[in-house]
């Protein structure tokens, strides 16, 4: 017979392969600093780009959140930041961060 235990082993087991949690530190990082809740970060990277942060989609978003060089430019200005690599994971999700804080404090 099988157990809750166990059938409760599989299920996180199967979670941790489709959402690895990959680049947690930077996600619970900002997750605390903007007050934005984590698990929702980890399915944005999910849906956006599966957890690489080398792609580029065809119409020229980047890395993990798919960010476009313009906004990022533009956001990584107002936190006087001069260069930014939008390959970097930290960066990605910080600036990614900032663009939701800034959305949601606008509803």
């Amino acid at each position: 017979m099988i157990s809750v235990v166990s059938i409760y082993n599989v299920y996180f087991l199967v979670l941790k392969k489709i959402y690895p949690c990959t680049y947690a530190e930077y996600v619970y990082k900002y997750s605390e600093e903007y007050e934005i809740e984590s698990n929702w970060i980890f399915a944005l990277i999910k849906a956006e780009s599966n957890f690489n942060s080398e792609v580029v989609s065809q119409s020229g978003a980047i890395g993990l959140m798919q960010l476009m060089e313009k906004t990022a430019d533009e956001v990584a200005k107002g936190l006087n930041l001069e260069e930014i690599d939008l390959k970097n994971p930290e960066e990605n999700i910080m600036l990614r961060y900032k663009i939701l804080f800034k959305f949601i404090r606008l509803l």
